[in-house]
């Protein structure tokens, strides 16, 4: 069984004319389970799952995601997943714009599922303290205190998603093109980000990522 769907997305004041946007098609594999390219959508649990990497463990990161194409020299992981899918996955779901999303990164540990949020595998540094350091891990380091995203969707340009251009997913400072905004936003002309390596698997390892409508039940934690 197979379904069409359309992308509506937010779309900017100089481009007020109506545009066919490519339509994805969502594969039912299983009860209340749907798959959109690599992307799998639970209507039950309200949630859509793909897979990435770990990108990036040291230095200055200003996203959480994007993907291969997109600024993987300042992002914590990466993926092979279309941008456009992610979002399409949760249209399927009824997401309506601009919504509050909960993202969590999950990893085996020893043939075990580890899971945590995704923001809390990331942290702020004051930019006079580790500004000229490769590694930004310093004991001015603190815990990212946004802890949720505002989807956006992104933007259309020539009937086109432009998160799938620009290849920006999850964006810790401002940027119209990515899918979802770090919220509330980080104050970027203060703070950095950066990693928290020791909560995280191994530069290069596989994950999960998990995009939730509904707030987890699990509150998850970690240790730097």
């Amino acid at each position: 069984m197979t379904l069409a769907l359309g992308l509506p997305v937010s779309v900017s004041a100089d481009d007020k004319a109506s545009v066919e946007h490519e339509k994805p098609a969502a594969k039912k594999v299983g009860e209340n389970l749907y798959r959109i390219g690599a992307v799998t959508v639970d209507a039950k649990l309200r949630a859509v799952a793909f897979p990435a990497k770990v990108n990036q463990l040291v230095g200055l990161i200003e996203y959480a995601i994007v993907t291969e194409t997109g600024k993987v020299h300042e992002s914590f992981l990466s993926t092979k997943v279309k941008p456009s899918d992610i979002h399409a996955g949760l249209l399927l779901l009824g997401v309506k714009m601009p919504a509050k999303v909960y993202v969590e990164v999950s990893w085996q540990v020893d043939g075990k599922w580890k899971r945590k949020f995704i923001h809390e595998c990331v942290a702020q540094y004051p930019l006079e303290a580790a500004s000229e350091l490769d590694d930004k891990v310093t004991e001015h380091s603190f815990d990212l205190k946004s802890t949720e995203w505002k989807w956006t969707g992104a933007r259309s340009r020539n009937g086109k998603l432009t998160a799938d251009e620009s290849g920006s997913i999850l964006s810790l400072q401002p940027d119209m093109d990515a899918l979802a905004l770090i919220e509330p936003m980080v104050d970027t002309s203060r703070n950095g980000s950066h990693v928290w390596p020791k909560r995280t698997p191994k530069l290069g390892s596989s994950v999960q990522v998990f995009v939730r409508l509904d707030p987890p039940k699990k509150k998850a934690s970690g240790n730097r």
